[in-house]
């Protein structure tokens, strides 16, 4: 755990670096899972290298079918060109991993997620210090969790495609 948050802080450093990122941002997200109602809160920090390429990482907190997780990931993202216009669309890529825990069906349960998605979003610059922004995220999740029921080891597969929603807002430094 500990190796996880020192790349993550060391990767946010990196973003806010003058000589690595044309311009720095940090924002928060709710994004909503369609295929099981997964609700998602997150803080979002990155940053765009060239007019076409950019990064950024998520953190996120989520509740839903009787497990809460938190959990991390990146994307890296394609800005498609328009000029003088407030109006960016952007296509990528991304990993997550999350950590989940809770009461499913009676007995308590934790595990590890991996996640894979594309990212198909759009952001509106409403002056040069903010902007909104919605995205579709199609991707898959694999992964399971374990725990006991009335002193029984449980194991659940968690595995399958994802279509999620994603909004929010972000200021730029």
């Amino acid at each position: 755990m500990r190796k996880i948050l020192l790349s993550l802080v060391l990767i946010v450093l990196g973003l806010w670096g003058q000589g690595l990122a044309q311009r720095a941002y940090l924002g928060g997200t709710f994004a909503f899972a369609l295929n099981d109602s997964t609700a998602t809160f997150g803080v979002q920090f990155g940053a765009t290298f060239t007019p076409a390429f950019g990064a950024r990482g998520v953190l996120s907190f989520s509740s839903g079918g009787g497990l809460t997780g938190f959990g991390f990931g990146a994307d890296g993202l394609y800005l498609v060109a328009t000029p003088n216009s407030p109006i960016n669309p952007y296509i990528g890529a991304g990993v997550g991993l999350g950590f989940l825990s809770g009461l499913v069906q009676g007995a308590s349960v934790s595990g590890i997620v991996f996640e894979g998605n594309g990212v198909l979003g759009v952001e509106y610059l409403l002056n040069r210090q903010f902007a909104l922004f919605a995205e579709a995220r199609p991707g898959f999740a694999t992964g399971s969790v374990t725990g006991t029921a009335g002193g029984s080891a449980v194991s659940m597969p968690i595995s399958g495609t994802t279509i999620g929603l994603r909004v929010g807002a972000n200021i730029f430094f």
